[in-house]
């Protein structure tokens, strides 16, 4: 058994910056669902939010801080003063900004018995949606769509309800295609592809 020296001691350092990139997307997240809508609390210290977010400790508390900011700066929440009192408010920017991080964790579960359908998805978005476009070809590979060709791809549990939420986060729904197939060329490979 090998023992570790003082001078191979790792120590486990968090980046600032990305821990208050996570702070940012739980306080937006927060304040989508009104779980985080504060009827008063002081700057700079925000006793109230930093309770509801679990934070402590006195650098998290300035990393929390530095994430508001950042969020009132790009126009993501907005604080404002009624009746003597701050208000933490989330703007339709900010729900936006939500409806993409909420893309970037969507996953499709895997049914226990496949319904021996195929779900073909195409789409024709043009230039000007490039982000969009670029956004739903890398999404529909992460979740492991099978490229048919650039923009046909094939899946085959039920996904409807996912792609008509990447259509209202990029505002690309009317170039979207999608329909089910009782059999499809190259079945065979595809079968063997999800182990079916």
């Amino acid at each position: 058994m090998e023992h570790m020296g003082k001078g191979n001691e790792q120590s486990v350092r968090i980046n600032p910056q990305r821990e208050r990139r996570e702070l940012a997307k739980d306080i937006l997240k927060g304040l989508a669902i009104g779980g985080l809508v504060v009827a008063s609390f002081a700057l700079p210290n925000l006793p109230q939010i930093f309770g509801l977010l679990g934070i402590n400790d006195r650098g998290k508390r300035f990393r929390a801080k530095r994430a508001i900011d950042s969020l009132v700066k790009k126009k993501l929440i907005k604080i404002t003063d009624k009746n003597g009192k701050q208000i933490m408010e989330i703007t339709e920017n900010g729900q936006k900004k939500v409806l993409e991080f909420k893309f970037d964790e969507m996953l499709i579960e895997r049914p226990k018995k496949w319904d021996g359908m195929w779900r073909v998805i195409m789409f024709d978005i043009p230039e000007k949606q490039k982000r969009g476009r670029d956004a739903l070809s890398r999404k529909l590979r992460e979740m492991e769509f099978y490229p048919l060709q650039k923009s046909v791809f094939v899946f085959p549990f039920k996904c409807k309800d996912e792609l008509d939420f990447i259509g209202e986060v990029f505002n690309i729904g009317e170039y979207l295609h999608y329909f089910a197939a009782k059999s499809i060329s190259n079945e065979e490979k595809l079968k063997d592809y999800y182990d079916l």
